[in-house]
């Protein structure tokens, strides 16, 4: 079964600029700490501080890769950004047309095959954006995450690290779990052993008939004690006399014998790492624009374009509503009521269909012209007093506009609206003064 979804939208968390800024920010001091901390558990395990088995180095390897790759390639779009990067103007309506199949087989037999349309309200209204322009456009929604620019593919990156750092955090534990326990045999084989043992050195053996006594026996002696002081785990592993029974298989604690100096150090940094890496992917879904990620193995795909919004493309929505608003909020209302009447359900050919009548369809594709066309003249407006070149008579301006104009065209709005809010403090001002003469005026004619 496959699942691959392509979605228009500005996703959960609604930003501002500066939000954003901030974010991305963040996202780069997360980023650098972590960074800084799994090199020093790569030279921590250099310097046998601690010993790291030997996929997890080259994993960390690989991460700390991946993250100097995404780090400079963000340096690079702070620093040259794609100004012929081009983006299609458009506008939504109150509602949105989404269509989707459902197919059901068996042994290769489809047994059940549904289309439904759905039309739902959209909950920002009238809405003026941007979207990124795609070299093809017929590509299916399995294939859109490869025409994603490079940096949409950075949130399901950080989400893949975030994964791996805590499986290999999970592994340390459990290891350094191990350690503890093997810690604790030997301290209980110690104190066992230095019960079983002669404390103090042999004395010299008593022989009968003089003060001769054997040498190499009391010599042998003397070693054995020696031995046993040095070695206190000689015997590890096998019953020792006098003392009880440790069947500790060495060859499963061999691998955790060999953590280093401060085994302790190694899941303390890993965690603190992990930290950091779920913080920075929080980070990178709050500043993630145009997004996405495939995974072709398990047949998994979504992909995300952005409702590109700026002081330009809320100029036009603004002054379409003012000009348009209680016409086009009483037709979006209307259409809803009809949506809800002339859904309906019918059968062609074994295929059942969920969707509305046409006189209803036909309204919303009228709905999406009118917009369309009020967009149309505001842009013209717009374009043709930023672009002298484009103030041709009877010559239309082209929607689809590169990177470069839209900030020509976002500096030119936001000029704009502070002109605008200047002369609308002005008028109230005047208007004030005048409340104010009218009063003294007023009270002079009293007294």
């Amino acid at each position: 079964m496959a699942y691959f979804k392509t979605s228009i939208g500005r996703g959960c968390c609604k930003v501002s600029k500066k939000q954003k800024k901030i974010s991305k920010l963040a996202s780069f001091c997360l980023v650098l700490t972590e960074i800084l901390v799994l090199v020093a558990v790569l030279i921590l395990n250099g310097n046998y501080v601690v010993n790291i088995s030997a996929p997890i180095p080259a994993i960390i390897i690989i991460i700390l890769s991946i993250h100097v790759l995404m780090q400079l390639w963000e340096l690079k779009v702070f620093l040259k950004p794609d100004s012929g990067e081009k983006f299609s103007l458009t506008v939504q309506g109150s509602h949105e047309r989404k269509k989707s199949r459902h197919q059901r087989t068996m042994f290769g037999v489809t047994y059940s095959d549904e289309v439904r349309v759905d039309y739902d309200r959209n909950s920002e209204g009238i809405l003026v954006y941007f979207r990124k322009v795609t070299t093809s456009s017929d590509t299916g929604p399995g294939c859109q995450p490869f025409l994603l620019p490079f940096r949409g593919w950075f949130t399901f990156f950080h989400v893949l690290i975030a994964l791996t750092l805590m499986i290999c955090t999970i592994i340390i534990y459990i290891n350094y779990d191990d350690y503890n326990r093997l810690q604790d045999y030997k301290k209980l084989l110690a104190e066992s052993h230095s019960e079983a043992t002669q404390t103090v050195p042999p004395e010299k053996p008593e022989v009968d008939g003089g003060d001769n006594f054997d040498a190499a026996m009391y010599g042998e002696l003397l070693d054995a004690f020696a031995h046993n002081v040095d070695n206190p785990f000689s015997n590890f592993g096998e019953q020792i006399s006098d003392g009880p029974s440790l069947d500790v298989d060495r060859e499963a604690f061999e691998p955790v014998s060999e953590l280093g100096t401060h085994p302790l150090v190694l899941p303390i940094l890993l965690f603190v790492s992990l930290i950091l890496q779920l913080t920075a992917v929080v980070s990178s879904y709050y500043q993630a624009e145009d997004c996405g990620f495939c995974l072709p193995l398990f047949c998994i795909g979504y992909t995300r374009w952005f409702k590109h919004t700026n002081a330009y493309t809320d100029m036009i929505q603004q002054n379409i509503q003012a000009k348009h608003g209680q016409r086009l909020q009483l037709e979006g209302e209307q259409l809803e009521l009809a949506i809800r009447r002339n859904t309906q359900k019918t059968q062609v050919d074994g295929v059942s269909y969920h969707d509305v009548g046409p006189q209803t369809a036909k309204r919303y594709e009228d709905q999406i012209v009118l917009l369309h066309l009020l967009l149309a003249q505001e842009h013209d407006q717009a374009c043709k007093e930023v672009f002298p070149e484009h103030s041709i008579q009877n010559k239309g301006v082209s929607f689809i506009l590169t990177a470069e104009e839209i900030e020509a065209l976002n500096i030119h709005a936001e000029q704009a609206m502070e002109t605008a809010a200047v002369k609308t403090d002005d008028t109230v001002t005047a208007i004030d003064t005048t409340e104010l003469v009218a009063n003294s005026t007023l009270s002079t004619v009293t007294v």
